[in-house]
């Protein structure tokens, strides 16, 4: 059994390598020991603490008992309601040295498999785009952002068979049956939504509301000068598909050269084109306004360079974690000049259509012309991302246990 642990902690086998990826082993207990040289990284803790707060009220929010995953350990709401409290304060109030020591002596360190089942990860980013709009439809500002259809219908295929657990579809009802909703062709190429008062406001530019989309959420100025913000409601259910994968397909960039400047500036060069990419990705998001926010798929509000999005069919939703990244640097022309590697703290707080897997994250970097500028160019391979629990004062004896103690001396 040791055998068979030690090599499940360093790495799988060629036959491990092949099993699906779920919920259960998606994570592996590893040793604070393998981050404990860069721990050091990340000493100003008080907007992590801010996002574990929110963290707090989640949980909070769900029966007690509620059972969350760290892939092969289960804990109850209540009880990571009072972890993510405990954390918070230590970061407000312990000195870096004496924090990290709370961690070893208190929690538990976890390591996603990621991707290739040994722990690599691609991160991207994603930020709080802002849009000049209005809220009638002018010659500028002719492009809407849609509310919800009441017509979308979403249902939880769980409750017809276990064998689609989590499982759910998006469609409309046409007499008398269930279809797929309309994709973002018939929407905004065929205007299947027009006339319905479906509009929350009307933007000058297709691309950016079509970068809107793939945010999530986004702040909408209007003429008066006031500010609109506007964050995720809902989707058609039809899948994801990259248009820069789409290019790269065609040719069109170089994969080396992929960015979100370059795609950007592709779809300026080339408008005649323009449509037929945007449409070729058939997901479309329905927006909702906001007081506040943006929130992420827990409804608490996402915090710049601490919240990430995952695989919320993998990972602990609310859970405090660590990411290990290489971030950008910039010179005064806002050129990038090195990549740094770095540890974050982070905490689990979104989702998103594209990140799919054990081996995605996307980092939230906030909203303004730094959160573009990263934002718009990160796509780090090799990167890890680390998950924290608490560590049971009743720990049962057993082999996990055991290893637990293996693992932190």
């Amino acid at each position: 059994m040791l055998a068979l642990c030690l090599i499940w902690v360093a790495g799988c086998s060629s036959s491990q390598k092949e099993q699906l990826t779920t919920e259960e082993n998606s994570l592996v207990p590893v040793s604070w020991n393998q981050v404990a040289k860069v721990l050091e990284h990340d000493t100003e803790l008080a907007t992590w603490a801010d996002a574990l707060e929110g963290s707090v009220a989640y949980f909070t929010s769900l029966d007690a008992e509620t059972p969350i995953r760290f892939g092969p350990r289960t804990f109850t709401a209540s009880v990571l309601a009072e972890t993510n409290k405990d954390l918070a304060h230590a970061a407000r109030t312990m000195a870096p040295a004496a924090f990290h020591e709370h961690l070893k002596k208190n929690f538990l360190l976890f390591h996603s498999v990621g991707g290739d089942r040994h722990g690599d990860v691609l991160v991207t980013a994603y930020y709080e785009p802002l849009l000049k709009g209005s809220l009638t439809q002018t010659r500028t500002f002719s492009y809407p952002i849609y509310r919800r259809p009441h017509t979308l219908v979403e249902v939880d295929l769980s409750q017809w068979s276990t064998d689609f657990q989590d499982k759910r579809i998006v469609g409309r009802i046409e007499k008398g049956k269930l279809l797929p909703y309309f994709d973002r062709a018939r929407i905004d190429q065929e205007k299947v939504l027009k006339g319905k008062n479906l509009e929350l406001a009307w933007v000058e530019d297709p691309v950016d509301l079509f970068f809107l989309h793939i945010q999530g959420s986004g702040r909408v100025q209007l003429p008066d000068g006031s500010t609109l913000r506007v964050g995720y409601a809902a989707t058609n259910g039809q899948p994801y598909r990259s248009i820069g994968a789409l290019l790269i397909e065609e040719n069109q960039i170089a994969k080396e050269n992929m960015s979100l400047p370059a795609l950007r500036q592709w779809l300026k060069d080339n408008p005649k084109q323009r449509d037929r990419v945007l449409y070729s990705n058939p997901s479309y998001v329905f927006f909702r306004k906001l007081d506040g926010g943006p929130f992420g798929n827990i409804g608490v509000p996402l915090t710049a360079e601490r919240s990430i999005a995952t695989d919320a069919t993998l990972f602990p939703k609310g859970a405090p974690g660590l990411l290990y990244v290489t971030m950008p640097e910039f010179d005064e022309q806002g050129a990038v000049v090195n990549w740094k590697p770095t540890l974050r703290f982070t905490v689990n707080q979104d989702t998103g259509g594209a990140i799919k897997g054990a081996g995605r994250v996307d980092y939230f970097m906030g909203f303004g012309e730094k959160a573009l500028q990263i934002a718009g160019i990160m796509k780090q391979k090799g990167s890890s991302l680390y998950f924290i629990a608490p560590k049971p004062a009743d720990e049962p004896a057993g082999w996990f246990g055991w290893l637990d103690d293996l693992l932190n001396r």
